[in-house]
């Protein structure tokens, strides 16, 4: 039975009724604004969706629908359409529809999403979208070959036509040794030129490096 109740009769649940804890679903900020401005924009929604109630000593707990009780309230509402389920219904149907009520079924097709509707008119009713992943640089180079075969490292200057070796170092005791042994505390950046600390390095300076320690055993 749906009937138009005053808003003053409504309670949140707040698990006062034995056998039904209370309502676990919440709301961040962002997705609540956007849910309220639905509301406004769109009120007939609340009559094709109305609140489900549940007589409790003299008032309604609100078994689907608190977090749009609690939007009509901050939106000046003073009576809601309702629902009104039968005093005898099991405990453990109210769970269950309190539950059922906060699960989202199915899944969007995003390509139709994307495609045939428009994406700034249901991001203006309260529908997330992932966020747009950047596009990598080199990823298309990469992607068509293994890890194995891969050339490193992602660096404009450095293309395929060098050679590269990588050495690593898991703290920051050995990367200073590094540096200084190999000079490369002063090395001059190939993005700005100045000369600065680089983890870059030259095999020309290596073999420099390594020739001197040589000469002097």
């Amino acid at each position: 039975m749906t009937e138009i109740i005053s808003i003053a009769l409504l309670d949140f649940n707040k698990g006062q009724l034995a056998g039904l804890p209370k309502n676990p679903r919440f709301s961040r900020d962002y997705r609540y604004e956007a849910m309220k401005k639905s509301i406004s924009d769109c009120p007939e929604m609340l009559e094709l969706r109305e609140l489900i109630v549940y007589p409790y000593m003299g008032r309604y707990i609100v078994v689907c629908g608190n977090l749009r009780l609690r939007a009509c309230k901050e939106l000046g509402y003073t009576e809601l359409p309702c629902k009104i389920l039968a005093p005898d219904v099991a405990v453990k149907k109210l769970r269950e529809y309190a539950a059922k009520d906060n699960i989202s079924f199915g899944e969007n097709d995003t390509d139709i999403l994307q495609n045939e509707w428009d994406k700034s008119e249901l991001q203006d009713w309260g529908m997330e979208f992932e966020p747009e992943k950047p596009v990598e640089e080199f990823k298309e180079r990469f992607d068509s070959i293994s890890d194995d075969t891969a050339v490193y490292p992602l660096i404009p200057k450095y293309d395929e036509k060098h050679e590269l070796f990588i050495i690593i170092s898991s703290n920051e005791v050995d990367s200073n040794w590094l540096r200084e042994r190999l000079d490369m505390q002063h090395m001059k950046s190939y993005k700005t030129g100045k000369v600065s600390k680089s983890n870059v390095v030259d095999i020309k300076d290596v073999r420099h490096v390594l020739q001197d320690s040589n000469t002097k055993s």
